[in-house]
């Protein structure tokens, strides 16, 4: 099925799915062979992992555009990218939707923050547009689409700094301009997510931190409460940080990986991963 197609069914069908967040090729096969349905890339990541930079607005649409695109050409899986706030003003968001949908992506989110925006989690106030001046931009995005199919995922941070009730006044309103989905960024409680799910006039998708009092919750948790999406934005880049250090402390101290064997994957592990097998088999085949 078309990943396009693919995301708009899973988005509009009765069940709950959980979204990983990825940053690489490598996270992006491992979370499709795993078995989830689709991904996500944050700007966080691609900030951090391919210029070591902080969530601040630092890098640029068509940094973000090439660093998805590469990861969603990897797998079969619909990809969701994040376009921050747009880039710009309306206009520059229509130009957003055709570069990322032009490259191969299934959807992407844009929020309510002011420009530059900052990373959610880093603390403080979020600041948002007014709700209106993000509805003109929502429409002059969707009206840029060249496939239907392509999904925009209209996300606001207005539930830290306004509370719940601006929250869910938004993403009504975003629904109602077009958007294929809310997300309502900085839910802490259960009752919170609850209320969102209950009024939002739509499918709903929420990011999880892996430290909150809502992770202790499943999935069947997650189907009760009437959320649709539950995203895992952080899990698999903060892994990687503290796995890569422990193996190189390792690896320093004692001048051998002995001690972190058993948390390595395999060399056949990894080709497998790559798909060496098939590509030999093409180059017997051609050559």
């Amino acid at each position: 099925m078309n990943k396009r197609k693919k995301l708009r069914e899973l988005i509009t069908d009765s069940r709950t799915y959980y979204v990983p967040g990825v940053f690489d090729c490598i996270g992006a096969i491992s979370a499709e062979q795993t078995g989830f349905e689709t991904v996500s890339i944050s700007g966080n990541a691609i900030a951090a992992s391919v210029f070591g930079l902080p969530d601040l607005g630092l890098i640029t649409m068509s940094e973000v555009v090439e660093a998805s695109a590469r990861i969603a050409a990897s797998v079969t899986i619909p990809v969701i990218a994040d376009a921050d706030t747009g880039y710009g003003t309306a206009m520059n968001f229509r130009r957003t939707v055709e570069c990322f949908e032009r490259r191969g992506i299934a959807g992407i989110h844009v929020e309510d923050q002011i420009s530059p925006k900052k990373c959610a989690y880093y603390g403080g106030l979020h600041e948002v547009v007014p709700a209106e001046e993000q509805v003109k931009k929502l429409k002059a995005g969707l009206d840029a689409r060249e496939d239907p199919d392509f999904c925009v995922i209209a996300r606001t941070d207005a539930l830290v700094s306004f509370g719940v009730e601006e929250a869910v006044r938004r993403a009504n309103l975003y629904l109602e301009a077009g958007a294929d989905m809310a997300f309502v960024v900085g839910c802490r409680t259960r009752q919170e997510m609850e209320t969102l799910a209950r009024r939002v006039e739509g499918p709903l998708m929420v990011i999880i931190n892996d430290t909150s009092e809502l992770n202790r919750f499943t999935k069947q948790d997650f189907a009760d409460m009437g959320v649709k999406f539950v995203m895992y934005a952080a899990t698999l880049r903060c892994l990687q940080l503290r796995q890569s250090r422990e193996a190189l402390a390792a690896l320093r101290e004692a001048g051998n990986t002995r001690a972190v064997l058993g948390r390595l994957a395999s060399a056949a592990e990894f080709q497998a991963l790559t798909g060496l097998e098939a590509a030999q088999e093409l180059e017997r085949r051609f050559s």
